[in-house]
């Protein structure tokens, strides 16, 4: 009975970690128009990385994985575009 609460409240607190790690990247971006110090190659490998974790959750039929595995992806997007127009190398 434990398990039935407990397992999906440690997922959704997972989730809400994660996800919420991508937030203050963005502010300090949008704050200060800069974003050389972030690596491109971080942000894809995370958006492909939590595409999959989408594509998993959604065959085993898992909404915290494939809900939160979402908005982490939604906001590594952002994260992306602040990259591409913030940067003056964005690539390399």
């Amino acid at each position: 009975m434990v398990g039935t609460f407990l397992l999906p409240l440690i997922g959704i607190s997972a989730t809400l970690f994660s996800v919420s790690s991508t937030l203050p990247q963005i502010i300090k971006g949008l704050r200060t128009r800069q974003m050389d110090d972030v690596s491109v190659w971080l942000i894809f490998t995370l958006i492909v990385g939590l595409s999959l974790w989408v594509i998993y959750g959604v065959v085993k039929i898992d909404i915290v994985i494939a809900g939160g595995n979402s908005v982490g992806v939604l906001l590594n997007l952002v994260l992306l575009v602040l990259k591409l127009r913030y940067s003056r190398k964005p690539i390399g």
